[in-house]
């Protein structure tokens, strides 16, 4: 497992696995990799230790020779958009994402706004081993800042024409930084915005961040007793978005970004959706009803992006909401999410319920066992022997591929656990396929840990 970089940058409980010294460190090992020149963007999320991370990765960046252009508080999404905008050789955000609060974490991205590929992790990781080249007083860098957020509203206004109906939306930003963009772009694009936990907390009071079924039950009853047209749920650096129906259902972050795949790609020839394995089947017949062609990867931002830079793609996405525009942005794009799933409700003048129905439904279960990391590798090849008999992809943990169905088993890049999805057409069935996996995974697990006395 890596000693600093999980599943996308750094991240930790603060001061305890994530220190200041850890973020100095960070910041002089980028400079030191960018051969102690050139220019860093540098934000973070609205969380309590956020500007304390800033301040020493800012000094770590300019005692090895880097200037710093400070964005301030700004979405993960705004945050690309900014390193680009302003012509920077990379970018920095602090954020934990949907982490809770008492976390943080450090994510690096290239001159292109995108999160860096495996191999420049790797470097830095080895660069903050063997310690960053500190600069002489004559080449320490400069810090200035500029306002990013103006332009990215702007830059998307553009591409986006105001809506034709007066959608009433209840947008969710769960505290966090999404505050800053989400409502008011909404409002500039036509729509009558409820906010709700839309005032910056660190804390992160009104939900847990993660926008998952068992923290939106709140923006559910909300839409009903409002009679809004749909709920907005973002994560904690808006980089992911989920949808609520007019009727307080909540739609999984695939089925949303099925949705707006459909109405993003309808006028392209073949286009190509790139996602990875973890996500529903309803991709593949959004693809076929496109005809296009589909294209599945590791989990991970950096594996959706570094697909699109080898093989080409039209959008990208994630199970957990999380939808790439690549003409756009070449990262996990939140806000853009919520305003071309508004704009597929508007141009089709359709509910957010009749175009979820308009797509073959499936059953999804999603599970959790602990494992410790270094017995990961051995569960994970003994289990590919125990289903040896069945269609299996090892893209990414392990797929398993039934005529009814799939289940994935997967270790965490980031916490000492295995993940456990399974998919089906019925609920029946979804459950005694996670069933399977579970009862499979703590055996192996079992058997390893009584193998490892």
């Amino acid at each position: 497992m890596p000693r600093l970089f999980g599943t996308f940058g750094v991240r930790g409980l603060v001061n305890r696995e994530l220190t200041p010294n850890t973020a100095f460190d960070l910041g002089l090992a980028l400079a030191t990799h960018l051969k102690n020149k050139g220019r860093v963007a540098v934000g973070h999320d609205n969380r309590t230790s956020s500007e304390m991370f800033e301040h020493a990765i800012v000094a770590g960046l300019t005692a090895g020779g880097c200037d710093v252009l400070r964005l301030g508080l700004t979405p993960t999404p705004v945050l690309s958009f900014g390193t680009r905008h302003f012509s920077c050789d990379a970018g920095i955000i602090i954020t934990a994402s949907h982490n809770p609060p008492e976390y943080n974490g450090i994510k690096f991205l290239d001159r292109e706004g995108a999160g860096f590929e495996r191999k420049r992790e790797r470097v830095l990781e080895r660069i903050v081993t063997g310690g960053g080249k500190l600069v002489s007083w004559k080449h320490i860098g400069h810090v200035s800042e500029a306002d990013v957020l103006d332009s990215y509203i702007r830059a998307i206004l553009e591409r986006v024409s105001k809506f034709k109906y007066k959608w009433k939306v209840v947008v969710d930003c769960a505290n966090a930084v999404g505050s800053v963009v989400t409502p008011r772009l909404l409002r500039e694009l036509g729509c009558k915005v409820i906010s709700m936990n839309c005032q910056l907390d660190g804390t992160f009071p009104g939900r847990k961040l993660e926008p998952v079924p068992e923290n939106l039950g709140e923006l559910a009853r909300t839409v009903v007793a409002c009679k809004a047209d749909l709920g907005i749920a973002q994560d904690g650096d808006a980089d992911r978005t989920i949808v609520v129906d007019e009727q307080g259902k909540i739609l999984s972050g695939d089925r949303v970004f099925a949705l707006v795949a459909l109405h993003y790609l309808r006028k392209r020839k073949r286009p190509r959706i790139v996602t990875t394995i973890a996500t529903s089947s309803v991709l593949d017949d959004v693809t076929k009803k496109l005809g296009g062609k589909i294209l599945r990867t590791k989990i991970g931002e950096p594996e959706v992006v570094g697909e699109f830079r080898k093989r080409g793609g039209d959008i990208g996405g994630e199970e957990n909401g999380g939808v790439f525009f690549f003409d756009w942005l070449l990262c996990r794009e939140g806000i853009m999410t919520a305003v071309k799933f508004l704009d597929a409700m508007d141009r089709n003048g359709k509910s957010v319920s009749e175009l979820n129905t308009s797509l073959p439904r499936y059953h999804q279960v999603k599970k959790r066992v602990e494992c410790p990391n270094e017995l990961k590798v051995r569960v994970l090849n003994t289990l590919s022997k125990r289903f040896a008999e069945y269609k299996l992809d090892r893209t990414d943990g392990l797929r398993v591929v039934f005529d009814d169905g799939w289940l994935l088993v997967r270790p965490s890049g980031t916490e000492p656990i295995f993940r456990c999805f399974a998919e089906a057409k019925t609920g029946g069935r979804v459950k005694e396929l996670v069933e399977l996996g579970l009862r499979e995974l703590k055996l192996c697990i079992k058997a390893q840990k009584r193998a490892g006395r």
